[in-house]
């Protein structure tokens, strides 16, 4: 049963916050199929070889499969702090509340 005393901004605020964390657990979860698919693929197949695959003194395996991924994931973060997250203002408290 619904309070009657809930307060009127809560439905708004907590609308914006189940639509922040849809957002950042779909990213959460492409990124991990990334890495974790991208990073077992690539680096057991060089296991295999005797030669390895550079790409800026790192291996090729670990530049796509772990830092692109990082790069690309803190340019996200940056990008959904600053344009898509949202300050939902808050009712003031009574005194008495306090």
């Amino acid at each position: 049963m619904a309070d009657s005393n809930q307060r009127a901004d809560t439905g708004a605020s907590f609308r914006q916050c189940l639509l922040e964390l849809k957002w950042m657990v779909a990213t959460w979860v492409v990124f991990f199929a990334w890495v974790i698919g991208y990073a077992s693929v690539a680096g057991y197949a060089v296991a295999e070889t005797a030669e390895v695959q550079m790409v800026w003194g790192i291996p090729r395996w670990v530049f796509f499969g772990w830092l692109i991924p990082l790069g690309a994931a803190n340019a996200f973060t940056i990008w959904f702090c600053l344009f898509k997250m949202q300050d939902e203002p808050m009712e003031e408290l009574p005194e008495d509340m306090l």
